[in-house]
């Protein structure tokens, strides 16, 4: 097992998790309920491993049952308890959530074009406006730093929300989030000082 790496004591590092696969992999899941697969449960002894070598003192989860799923499983092996907050939740799409791409451009071919040359500022009917999701993302983690210094947690949640995470420490415009690949239960971990953020690693 690696050593355990110790941080600063005004750092927060704060370890995002992507949940295991779930079922619908691939579609635009947003905030649909959906379970983790057998597949995506033998991830679960993976993640542990990958998790040891940080000093985890905190576990926080998304509240959808695919990231607590995944969360109680790294909780488990950690011995520590976990805190759902749904401001980590995935963003809501609306009248696309549960489709695949193909279908949504199958079924909404005008409004699908104008999302992709507009993004992000073309909405989709019913679906939270992406301004406001990327505002509650940075402000829920935010509040995780808050009440964390000097300590190392854990957040499970959702590829969108790590995303934004990723593009603010890494001073990236939100238009370019696609451009971060994040596969089920890989691991990215960010450091945050007073004056700044520093990535440490994606998509491990």
């Amino acid at each position: 097992m690696a050593a355990k790496q110790a941080i600063g004591h005004r750092v927060c590092r704060l370890v995002l998790v992507r949940h295991a696969i779930a079922e619908g992999d691939g579609r635009f899941q947003g905030q649909r309920d959906v379970p983790l697969t057998a597949e995506g449960r033998r991830q679960l002894g993976e993640l542990a491993r990958k998790l040891s070598r940080y000093p985890i003192r905190a576990v926080y989860s998304s509240d959808l049952c695919r990231a607590r799923a995944t969360a109680e499983a790294a909780a488990g092996e950690l011995g520590a308890k976990i805190e759902m907050r749904s401001g980590l939740r995935e963003m809501h799409f609306g009248c696309w959530q549960g489709m695949s791409w193909r279908q949504i451009a199958r079924r909404y071919p005008r409004l699908s074009a104008l999302w992709i040359k507009r993004f992000p500022q073309q909405q989709i009917p019913s679906a939270e406006r992406f301004d406001q999701f990327v505002r509650r993302v940075r402000r829920e983690i935010r509040n995780l730093i808050a009440v964390n210094q000097g300590l190392c947690v854990l957040a499970v949640t959702h590829a969108g929300v790590i995303r934004v995470a990723l593009a603010r420490a890494l001073g990236m415009h939100v238009r370019n989030l696609f451009r971060l690949a994040l596969d089920p239960c890989a691991v990215n971990v960010i450091d945050y000082f007073e004056d700044g953020a520093l990535v440490r690693g994606v998509n491990g």
